[in-house]
């Protein structure tokens, strides 16, 4: 049976690779030393044989684990995920072959256990995290799992657990600082982007881009720094500068390595800011395809869709509204630059695979010129996600905005902040502190709000009562007095109303006095203007106002006027 599983190829057909880069194969763990060996010489080493004779205990073990790897992957499972678990794997692996553990079907887990415990131990010794612990023992628990068919995770069986992730609160000074080292890297951004237009892609081997906030950042080619003057260097090396400066000008194709390192400097700083922008994760921006994008407006900005010649494409993603002529722009430059590529966000890469991982170098080495501190992709989408939590207070209407599921959104991404728990504790016991309510202004002696300072309007009716935060019916014709847009108000405008009815039905006017207009008539009609009002808004005010009205007809008041009005009707004991 070994025989028939030694030969089976342990590669992964379907994995994207890159110009240069080697197959991932599996059969180099079937070797004492294999797995510390270099990709690109291992199989060069079985050839010749330097890595001894293969391993018969581990045949059957390395086929399982690549037949568990290559089914999830074959069923969706990402590349990249793929490949840190080989690497994972692999660091497996090495550890045995240093420790002399045995590795094989029915002893992995007995060293897969003390492995665990040499990770501990170097957890102890300040060497390794216990985050980073956590991470090794999961991927190859993970692995193994699936290998032996365990319906329990093997890594509960360690000593090693999930380390609680604490959230640090900022306080007010640490999280303006936090937001200002943000624009100032967005800014950052925005200049490489103006200052890389096609004509300096394309122009001379020095190129400087100026900032806002003043100074400039010189590039010799890509992101390095310019060197010293030519009257501080070597003549030999200014001769050999003024030769690449020829060859640069003369070569007006994408292969000089420094119009490379332009050309990703601009689209490393289009993608971060792109990022900024929408909110999405770094892997799935940079799998985005080029479309023909189409824009439909929205609140605060537009939803992109890739246009469908019969109907509207699904929405890929959304942006401000002044964003879009920056990205429209991007697409014209980009256009011109790219024409085989199908990817949004195509780099320059010698030899590497499209979708490999970005290490924004060049950025990186930009930020560093300029004095600006580097901000990752994880937390541009972070810092949105906060502000825009912070300015809605909604978690449901931030976690649909980021495409997160709301625990989500306030386990991984919420940062505590000083600033807001202040807030909202003002706000807290400003509503429900009692002596604070008894003394707060904007509470009004009629439905709605005011500020407690009664200023007659003039639509007030002469006979009509006069504002003086004593009287409810005098709030109806107040400067101050503002309506509140909840059922609840509604509810207590038609309990007014029927009190105000109660009490003219029960005026018995003098005979000189029958034909003035009772002060009850105005407050009932200026009370009917306001639910008329309602009335006609939309749909959803209208079916408060019938709702407040079916409950005064079942006698059912607001507490705010209910002991009036039984008062009034003889039911009150």
């Amino acid at each position: 049976m070994h025989d028939d599983l030694l030969h089976r190829p342990r590669t992964f057909p379907g994995l994207p690779l890159g110009k240069n880069e080697t197959v991932p194969d599996l059969r180099r763990l079937l070797y004492k030393g294999g797995a510390g060996a270099r990709p690109a010489q291992a199989d060069q080493a079985i050839r010749e044989g330097l890595l001894g004779q293969v391993l018969p205990e581990r045949i059957e073990l390395v086929h399982l684990i690549h037949e568990n790897l290559s089914g999830k992957f074959a069923g969706g499972g990402r590349a990249q995920t793929l490949r840190g678990e080989v690497r994972r794997i692999r660091d497996f692996f090495k550890w045995a072959d240093a420790s002399g553990a045995t590795l094989s079907t029915s002893t992995v887990l007995g060293s897969y256990l003390e492995w665990s415990e040499h990770l501990l131990r170097r957890v102890k010794a300040k060497e390794l995290k216990m985050r980073s612990a956590y991470g090794l023992v999961m991927a190859v628990g993970g692995v193994l799992d699936g290998v032996l068919g365990r319906a329990t995770p093997m890594v509960e069986l360690t000593r090693i657990r999930r380390p609680k992730g604490r959230k640090t609160p900022q306080g007010a000074k640490a999280d303006k600082q936090n937001l200002q080292e943000t624009f100032a890297f967005g800014h950052l951004l925005a200049d490489i982007c103006d200052g890389l237009p096609l004509g300096v892609i394309w122009g001379p081997l020095v190129a400087r881009i100026p900032l806002q906030g003043g100074g400039e950042i010189s590039l010799w080619g890509g992101g390095r720094p310019l060197s010293k003057p030519n009257s501080e260097r070597v003549p030999s090396k200014v001769h050999a500068s003024a030769k690449k400066m020829l060859a640069y000008e003369n070569d007006r194709t994408m292969n000089h390595r420094m119009r490379r390192a332009r050309v990703n400097l601009r689209i490393e700083a289009e993608l971060c800011m792109f990022i900024g922008q929408t909110g999405m994760n770094l892997a799935n921006a940079q799998q985005l395809q080029l479309c023909h994008f189409s824009y439909s407006s929205d609140i605060d900005g537009y939803k992109v869709r890739d246009h469908k010649n019969r109907r509207g494409g699904e929405v890929l993603f959304e942006i401000y509204s002044e964003y879009r002529g920056h990205f429209e722009r991007y697409l014209a430059w980009r256009r011109e630059l790219f024409s085989e590529s199908e990817l949004l966000f195509p780099f320059l890469r010698r030899g590497a695979r499209e979708c490999k991982q970005l290490d924004f170098r060049n950025v990186k080495n930009a930020c560093k010129q300029a004095g600006v501190r580097w901000v990752p992709a994880s937390v541009l989408r972070g810092t949105r996600v906060n502000w825009l939590l912070r300015r809605s207070r909604d978690p449901d209407l931030t976690a649909e905005m980021a495409q997160h599921h709301k625990q989500t959104l306030l386990d991984v991404y919420e940062r505590p902040s000083q600033q807001v728990a202040v807030v909202e504790l003002i706000r807290f016991w400003s509503a429900h502190d009692p002596t604070l309510a008894r003394k707060k202004p904007s509470l009004a002696v009629a439905p709605g709000s005011c500020n407690g300072t009664p200023v007659a309007s003039s639509a007030k009716p002469e006979s009509a009562p006069k504002p003086d935060c004593r009287t409810p019916s005098g709030c109806l014709w107040c400067e101050h007095h503002r309506d509140i847009d909840s059922q609840d108000y509604v509810w207590s405008v038609a309990s007014f109303r029927h009190l105000k009815t109660l009490e003219l039905s029960r005026y018995c006017p003098p005979v000189k006095e029958r034909g003035a207009t009772h002060p009850a008539d105005h407050a009932i009609q200026r009370l009917s203007e306001k639910l008329a009002w309602f009335r006609d808004s939309n749909a959803q005010r209208r079916g408060w106002v019938d709702e407040a009205l079916a409950r005064i007809e079942e006698s059912a008041y607001s507490d705010q006027w209910s002991h009036l009005i039984e008062a009034m009707e003889g039911q009150s004991e």
